[in-house]
């Protein structure tokens, strides 16, 4: 944590460390013993996945904070290729509920997944989010964010919003 002279230099700090609190909780395994179960710290992965995903697609796409999620299907970011009710799906089953209940929707599951796997998926009639390919492709539109944040971020509506706040 810093003081910063720009909210796209406070953008280069906070979303690299969000990404990299992800990846410290997706590497993580639990013990059986203790926790009951086998997995990761999935829950804030999650959390920290779509709250990166959220701040990109409100710097490029602006609008409404569902409309940033559409940020999944942009070509030069995380391009998923998911229909609207997928991206529904992730927005009020996931996103917002562990945003704000610290749950998910029943009926909805979270893996820690692998490369290769789909980010999003439904799977007899269950969706899916896998974390492991959701962190590598974050990984990717941080970098193709970063490279044209100055423009991007000061250019924005949502810039204009924070200051005006």
């Amino acid at each position: 944590m810093a003081i910063h002279s720009s909210m796209q230099s406070m953008l280069r700090e906070s979303l690299v460390e969000m990404y990299l609190v992800a990846k410290d909780c997706i590497n993580f395994r639990k013990d059986l013993n203790v926790w009951g179960s086998n997995g990761c710290y999935g829950y804030p992965a999650a959390i920290l996945l779509f709250s990166i995903a959220d701040s990109i697609g409100s710097y490029v796409l602006g609008r409404t904070t569902r409309e940033h999620f559409n940020i999944l299907n942009h070509n030069d970011y995380y391009n998923l290729n998911l229909d609207t009710g997928d991206i529904e799906i992730i927005y009020k089953s996931y996103r917002c509920l562990l945003t704000h209940n610290a749950v998910m929707a029943p009926d909805t599951v979270l893996d820690i997944g692998q490369i290769g796997d789909a980010v999003f998926e439904v799977v007899n009639g269950v969706p899916k989010v896998n974390l492991t390919p959701f962190l590598e492709i974050t990984r990717s539109s941080l970098i193709k964010f970063f490279e044209g944040i100055e423009t991007i971020v000061g250019n924005s509506q949502q810039l204009k919003d924070i200051l005006n706040s």
